[in-house]
């Protein structure tokens, strides 16, 4: 499987998916994935101090109460769910049936390389190979959006930048139901 090209995985999903257990695996994703990114800014926050460096840059402080801990990992966990969901709404402007139990595939399976990348926030320069997994993230997302909900290769890219158009949005506006402090 080429992490570009990755038409193996989207066939293997594809046939998984027939399978009822299959979502709670699929769930279990990025929750475990959101842990290991919030573990690892959590600890490579308290690797730099709050000061500013003449290298390094700015860093933050640490997390004293658990709070942005857990915020970092909710959001984290629920960004692909609420793609996923966004995804299967938006199915209909491009003449597709919805398709939520592929859609939240698509934006699960799409996010992993994010997830195994978002590791390196252990320390600071992880942020380029964050960025690096982002772009993979990109393509498995296009890539899984034409292979499992059939979406046009023309209109691809498009779909998966509306769906984390829209999920951000969501998100965003569903934070403002909690107070930060």
């Amino acid at each position: 499987m080429s992490l570009l090209e990755p038409d193996a995985l989207w066939a293997n999903v594809q046939r998984r998916l027939q399978r009822r257990e299959f979502m709670g695996w699929l769930l279990l994703v990025p929750v475990l994935g959101g842990f290991g990114i919030a573990l690892a800014s959590e600890i490579g926050v308290r690797n730099f101090n709050a000061q500013w460096h003449p290298v390094f840059g700015y860093s933050a402080r640490p997390d004293a109460d658990g709070t942005r801990f857990l915020m970092l990992w909710t959001t984290l966990a629920m960004a692909p769910i609420f793609q996923g969901l966004a995804g299967a709404l938006l199915l209909s402007l491009y003449a597709r049936p919805r398709r939520w139990r592929a859609a939240l595939a698509v934006a699960i399976v799409g996010s992993v390389p994010l997830y195994v990348t978002g590791l390196a926030l252990i320390v600071l320069p992880g942020v380029v190979v964050l960025l690096g997994g982002f772009a993979v993230s990109l393509v498995w997302w296009t890539i899984g959006s034409r292979e499992l909900l059939e979406v046009p290769a023309s209109e691809s890219a498009e779909f998966v930048t509306a769906t984390l158009i829209a999920s951000s949005s969501a998100m965003v506006l569903g934070s403002t139901a909690f107070p930060f402090r």
